[in-house]
């Protein structure tokens, strides 16, 4: 039995892991009560874990916290899985791959076992990052841009007569202002990866397969014109594959 975890910006994404699948799991907000809180919440109840494995992106304090709580309660500290120049299949593309995200490292982990031609990660969450493996599971790169909720923020902030608005209903051309800020942010990142996934097309000679994970990724998903794979739990089965090769 596996403790995996995923440390977001927006929430925290939990499953249990037990013969080689996972079989359980919730999720909760990484804000509006400390992380002891939630873990107090959320897992108190569990069997005494002693693999647990985390990726982490929000940082050192929050590394410290999981560290401190498992270790009172279940005498253990975690693995917080690093970016490496490669592993798992993958060979990371950055310049210094001790810089890629540990959230995109792993995604990119995890489509590697269920995606073996060339394949392009959409993760629609508080950030939308966008990376393209080739068939070789060589990392091409990738890009950085805004998630939903990010763009929403910043049209109410830096613009006059928006402020702050409810979640509309998307339209092609909206008729309320909800409606077109949410139809123009849909369109944004759909175009996004629409785009991106037309560059890496030309650049592989191939059109490569796209899978989507993150918070937003079914509305996204809703908008795209091509096919695709949205998988919720894509981080907590690189987690998996990782604890696997370990233990």
């Amino acid at each position: 039995m596996r403790l995996l975890v995923d440390i977001g910006n927006s929430r925290v994404k939990w499953g249990i892991a037990q013969d080689n699948r996972i079989v359980s799991g919730e999720s909760f907000p990484s804000a509006g009560e400390s992380l002891e809180e939630s873990f107090d919440r959320h897992w108190l109840t569990l069997p005494i874990q002693r693999r647990i494995y985390i990726c982490n992106v929000v940082g050192g304090e929050a590394e410290h916290i999981a560290t401190a709580w498992t270790q009172r309660r279940w005498g253990v500290s975690p693995n917080f899985v690093k970016p490496a120049d490669r592993g798992y299949g993958v060979v990371n593309g950055y310049e210094k791959p001790e810089k890629l995200g540990v959230d995109r490292w792993v995604s990119l982990i995890a489509v590697r076992e269920f995606s073996k031609g060339p394949v392009c990660v959409a993760d629609c969450g508080t950030a939308l990052t966008f990376d393209v493996l080739d068939a070789q599971g060589r990392h091409l790169g990738g890009l950085i841009a805004p998630g939903l909720a990010m763009m929403k923020r910043a049209l109410a902030l830096e613009t006059k007569g928006i402020g702050e608005i409810d979640r509309g209903d998307p339209e092609v051309l909206g008729r309320s202002t909800a409606a077109a800020v949410e139809g123009g942010v849909l369109a944004a990142c759909a175009g996004l990866i629409e785009r991106s996934v037309g560059k890496a097309e030309k650049e592989l000679g191939h059109v490569p397969d796209l899978v989507i994970t993150g918070g937003d990724a079914d509305r996204i998903a809703d908008k795209l014109d091509g096919p695709c794979k949205v998988v919720p739990d894509l981080i907590l089965r690189g987690l998996l594959r990782i604890a696997r090769s370990v233990s």
